[in-house]
């Protein structure tokens, strides 16, 4: 695995530069035990996923896979980022609970063969007082992905966002 320092520029650049303004999924696909939202990512080869387990209204641990895709024309495109490169927290308001996560600066590339997901888990804790108002206000859970693609689309870089409703991932009681 490469590493290298990731500068500031491009971690501007990645925040900056095609910015995934609308956070709604393309598709939602749902059963029993999770709920997997896919986004395409704007002007690029690129997908975003997010697999939520279904919780109970109770629960204040939401178990996440976060997965990425290239889809371009290419066997494999190269993507460049930060120590993560997912990240993933609730919205409720608009505001996001426990502040932003802090990203490693160093660069590492990782490979993302052709139509295969390259996936990671995530979780995310919060208190009982927040989780209430998580569903009590139609909070959100957002998935991040921050990079930018080497020799591809001039290395633009991409931050992209996915988010879930509360109600989409509440388990729903049986009769």
């Amino acid at each position: 695995m490469k590493k290298r320092r990731f500068p500031a520029a491009v971690i501007l650049l990645a925040l900056l530069t095609a910015c995934s303004a609308d956070p709604a999924p393309d598709s939602i696909g749902k059963d029993s035990d999770t709920v997997t939202a896919v986004k395409k990512i704007s002007d690029s080869d690129f997908e975003l996923r997010l697999i939520a387990e279904r919780v109970e209204q109770e629960d204040n641990v939401f178990k996440l896979e976060a997965g990425l895709r290239y889809t371009g024309d290419q066997p494999e495109a190269t993507v460049m980022h930060g120590d993560p490169l997912f990240y993933a927290g609730l919205t409720i308001d608009g505001e996001q609970v426990n502040g932003p996560i802090a990203i490693s600066t160093v660069g590492l590339f990782t490979p993302l063969a052709a139509n295969e997901w390259h996936t990671r888990d995530v979780s995310i804790q919060s208190s009982r007082t927040q989780i209430k108002q998580f569903y009590a206000k139609g909070g959100e859970i957002t998935l991040h992905a921050e990079f930018s693609a080497d020799d591809y689309a001039n290395g633009a870089g991409y931050n992209a966002t996915l988010s879930l409703k509360s109600a989409e991932i509440l388990r729903e009681k049986e009769d």
